[in-house]
C-alpha cells in the first residue's frame, strides 16, 4: 500500500485524491484542503490507478457511482473515505463522535449522510442512556445545496425560493441509516424512525428537530447534564441555546439543544450543521485525519462565520 506514514511530530504532507471534484461536496473538499497543513489535494480523477497512487482517496461521486471504484481501492489497500450512500451499510461508518476508535483502525470509511449526522448527534446521548422509547420522529430541513449541483424541478430558483416543501417522506435512504446506527447505539433492540426531509429556501445549512417519548422520567437538569457529559471535549459539538443554521455556515460545527417536557413524557432536540461541511466534506476530512493519525480537528473550521 502506497502511504505516507504520518505522526503528530512529522512535517510530511500526505497526498489526497478526489474523485468527483466538481460537485458541491467535491468543491468543499478543495476549499478545506487548501488550508490543511498536512494534507494536500494533488489528484482529481476517477481513474482508479491514479487514485491508488495517493495516500488517501475521497470519493465525492453521486449516489450509485462509488461502488466499483471503492471496492477496487479497498482491495488495493488504499485508505478511502466514500461520501456517497453506497457503502454505509457495509464499510466502517464514519461519525467520529460516535465511532472514533473504530474509524482510526479501519481503512475504508463510509461518510455519514448530512441528515443522519445531525439526527444521530441529537439522539445518541438518549439512545445510549436508554431513556427513550424505540420509535422517534425526525423532521429535517436542508438548504438547496443538499439536492446537489444538477438542476432539477425541485432546486431551480423559481421553485425553491420563498417556500418550503417535504420530499421522500417514506423510504428516504437516510431513514434506514439513522435506524441502523441508533439501534447499534442503544444495544436494547431495534429503533424505528419516522423521517421527513424538507428543502428550504437557503443555500446551505441543515436543521433537524427530533421528537422522542421518555421511557423513564427525565428532568431538564438531568437532560442537560446528559448532553454536556456526552460531548464534553468534543471539538465540533456545542450544546447551547439558540440552535440555528446561520452561525454554522462554512464550519464543521454541530449545535445541539434538548428540551424535556415531563408533563407529556416527551423530549425535543434541535440539531444544526452546515450540510456541506459537517454533513459532507468537513466530516470526510475529520475521518481522513483519524485514518492518517493526525489531530482530528486539523484543517477544519471550528469558529462561526456569522453571529
Amino acid at each position: 500500500m502506497h502511504m505516507t506514514v504520518l505522526t503528530s511530530a512529522s512535517p510530511a504532507i500526505a497526498t489526497a485524491a478526489i474523485a468527483g471534484s466538481t460537485g458541491y461536496a467535491g468543491r468543499e473538499l478543495h476549499r478545506l484542503l487548501a488550508s490543511h497543513p498536512r494534507l494536500a489535494a494533488t489528484t482529481c480523477t476517477a481513474d482508479t490507478r491514479a487514485l491508488a497512487e495517493s495516500d488517501i482517496v475521497f470519493l465525492a461521486l453521486p449516489h450509485g457511482a462509488s461502488g466499483e471504484i471503492a471496492s477496487e481501492l479497498a482491495s488495493a489497500r488504499v485508505p478511502v473515505v466514500d461520501m456517497s450512500a453506497d457503502l454505509r451499510a457495509e464499510w466502517q461508518y464514519g461519525l467520529p463522535e460516535l465511532q472514533r476508535v473504530a474509524i482510526a483502525s479501519a481503512a475504508a470509511i463510509a461518510n455519514p449522510g448530512c441528515y443522519a449526522t445531525a439526527a444521530l448527534l441529537a439522539l445518541a446521548p438518549l439512545a445510549e442512556a436508554g431513556v427513550i422509547e424505540p420509535h422517534v420522529v425526525v423532521d429535517g430541513k436542508s438548504g438547496v445545496s443538499g439536492a446537489g449541483k444538477r438542476p432539477t424541478d425541485a432546486n431551480i430558483f423559481s421553485n425553491a425560493a420563498e417556500g418550503i416543501a417535504p420530499y421522500s417522506p417514506v423510504g428516504h435512504h437516510h431513514q434506514a441509516e439513522i435506524e441502523r446506527q441508533l439501534s447499534a447505539l442503544s444495544g436494547a433492540g431495534q429503533h424505528t424512525v419516522t423521517f421527513t426531509p424538507h428543502m428550504a429556501p437557503f443555500t446551505r445549512g441543515l436543521l433537524v428537530t427530533a421528537y422522542c417519548r421518555m421511557s423513564a422520567p427525565v428532568a431538564q437538569a438531568e437532560l442537560d447534564g446528559l448532553y454536556l457529559d456526552r460531548y464534553d471535549g468534543e471539538p465540533f459539538v456545542r450544546y447551547a441555546d439558540g440552535v440555528r443554521t446561520q452561525p454554522l455556515r462554512c464550519t464543521n460545527l454541530c449545535h445541539l439543544k434538548a428540551w424535556a417536557d415531563p408533563e407529556r413524557g416527551a423530549i425535543v432536540i434541535a440539531s444544526a450543521i452546515d450540510n456541506l461541511v459537517k454533513g459532507a466534506a468537513g466530516q470526510a476530512i475529520q475521518n481522513a485525519n483519524l485514518l492518517l493519525d493526525l489531530d482530528e480537528a486539523l484543517g477544519l473550521p471550528g469558529e462561526a462565520s456569522w453571529l
